[in-house]
């Protein structure tokens, strides 16, 4: 089971990947295939056992340990048996999932892109910040796109590195 978890978590990420590439060349495919967008169901589906792996442990479970206190002992940790591609994999997507954030978050400029009354805007919670042309909007829509794609490939990563299967398992 393990090694099917890991499998649609590497389905899962190479598939945020590809997302992320197409958005970054400005195009929204949300529309197109809609049906991305259960990517982000699927962060639980490989979530939930990679957490009880997690617990599962023993150096996460030293009172010492710090968690993120010292990253490389706690990355360290937590891919042990994983191999070192994967884990390099894992660890640099997930850094580079918190760049992308704050990247996509000032494109973003503090708004969502909409059609309000026939027309392209951005706005905060109905408030419009201002109106786009057509070109912007698809912009704004495909940097929408990229910032959840940065996080699909951060969690589906991790998850894939948590699970990949060990040589041997950890005892209760």
């Amino acid at each position: 089971m393990k090694k099917t978890l890991c499998i649609i978590a590497g389905i899962g990420f190479t598939l945020g990947l590809i997302v992320h590439v197409i958005s970054l060349s400005e195009i929204y495919i949300g529309d197109k295939i809609p049906y991305i967008w259960g990517l982000h169901v699927g962060i639980f589906v490989v979530w939930l056992p990679a957490i009880l792996e997690l617990k599962k442990n023993p150096d996460l479970k030293q009172p010492s340990f710090g968690t993120m206190a010292n990253p490389f002992k706690f990355f360290g940790s937590i891919f042990k048996d994983t191999p070192k591609p994967v884990m390099i994999i894992s660890v640099v997507f997930f850094f580079y999932a918190m760049i992308n954030f704050f990247l996509f978050m000032q494109a973003g400029e503090g708004g969502v892109p909409d059609i309000m009354d026939g027309k392209f805007v951005i706005h905060n919670h109905g408030s419009i910040i201002r109106e786009l042309t057509e070109t912007e909007y698809n912009r704004m829509r495909a940097n929408e796109i990229r910032g959840f794609s940065g996080h699909w490939m951060a969690f589906y990563g991790l998850a894939m590195g948590i699970l990949w299967p060990k040589k041997e398992t950890y005892r209760q």
